[in-house]
């Protein structure tokens, strides 16, 4: 990882391109017609998300008719890729930004998202919550309206819930150290309880809840169907959402979470903190980005959710040519840089103003 970031004593990050405090400038980057949808590169985008996914179904389907069981995990993990293609697809619709009509975009969102197996307007309520107060340290488990993705404990808390209630320190350490299940609980914990969120949103929550259960039922009815066997409702569908776990698991923990990434409490926090300085791009061979959607850039992004996913790249050229270029976090994605995070990344210490392990405390 690039060290573009310098810190003051108390490890705060200091921007290097001058105090900083708001999107305001940096967004003036950007070309304006980047942060404006364009049908022609949707349906394009839409074309190689949906295309993929046919692809890794047609290898599922040859492992299944021809009995290939050791190629089984394989073919779950290769699906499972196809699966992110399709969630990053509906996670743009989500955001509004895919396609200019509101309508096109919670439709396909809603088809998108059936995919991983995500309810549609759940999804968006909470993400939508993400980007307004990425790396802010606070939370409430009452509701979604916090930075809930991969929001860490800190040790007040931590020692708190492990005395008070140990499964669900359980829980928290074997999603801290297999990110995977981690990713997987937050779908659940996150999305699946409509009581977190407003009055005004839960309707909404709710038809997409039923619009998933039902087309659950109507895609694993076709299957047996077609196939005489439970187990291809398995194989087809289910197995291959489960593995996708670890696709969303890698981008979004590694897109806020680093040993030299910061967490800030409501004084010290704001929007160019948060969205900019503890925003990192992990950076994907471009062939395999556009398979993904260019969901490894992920600065532009959080600069505005207006910037659709066939924009990204173009969006971020543009800042690494400006002004700003200093201020991105960025490198390319590699294992062993995220095994040292995931081994690293647990409680945050706010007195240490850091990241420290489990065995630390």
């Amino acid at each position: 990882m690039e060290n573009i970031l310098e810190k003051e004593e108390n490890h705060a990050f200091v921007s290097k391109s001058g105090y900083k405090t708001d999107l305001s400038g940096i967004r003036k980057s950007i070309s304006p017609h980047l942060f404006k949808s364009n049908f022609l590169k949707a349906i394009l985008y839409m074309g190689v998300a949906i295309g993929f996914y046919v692809l890794c179904l047609t290898i599922l389907a040859v492992t299944f008719a021809y009995n290939l069981w050791y190629l089984y995990p394989l073919a779950w993990f290769i699906g499972g890729t196809g699966v992110t293609s399709m969630f990053v697809l509906g996670h743009d619709c989500a955001h509004s930004s895919f396609f200019k009509s509101n309508r096109w975009n919670d439709f396909w969102g809603h088809i998108a998202l059936l995919v991983p197996l995500y309810p549609y307007y759940a999804w968006k309520y909470s993400h939508n919550a993400h980007h307004k107060q990425t790396n802010l340290l606070e939370m409430n488990p009452k509701d979604i309206y916090y930075d809930n993705a991969w929001i860490p404990l800190t040790v007040r808390q931590y020692s708190a819930l492990n005395r008070m209630r140990p499964s669900k320190a359980r829980t928290y350490r074997l999603g801290r150290l297999f990110p995977p299940f981690g990713a997987f609980m937050h779908n659940i914990l996150t999305h699946f309880y409509p009581e977190k969120f407003n009055e005004s949103q839960r309707q909404k929550v709710i038809f997409s809840y039923i619009t998933l259960g039902s087309s659950m039922l109507l895609i694993s009815s076709i299957l047996y169907f077609v196939t005489n066997s439970i187990f291809a409702i398995l194989h087809f569908y289910i197995l291959p959402a489960l593995f996708f776990s670890f696709w969303m698991s890698l981008y979004t923990y590694q897109h806020h979470t680093s040993t030299e990434m910061d967490f800030y409490n409501k004084e010290e926090w704001n929007s160019y903190k948060g969205q900019i300085l503890s925003t990192f791009n992990s950076l994907s061979p471009k062939w395999f980005s556009l398979l993904h959607l260019n969901i490894d850039i992920h600065t532009p992004h959080h600069i505005s959710t207006a910037i659709p996913s066939y924009h990204l790249r173009e969006a971020y050229n543009e800042l690494k040519r400006s002004e700003y270029s200093e201020d991105i976090q960025e490198g390319k994605f590699n294992f062993s840089y995220y095994y040292t995070q995931i081994k690293n990344c647990h409680i945050w210490d706010e007195k240490k103003n850091q990241y420290i392990k489990f065995s630390d405390i």
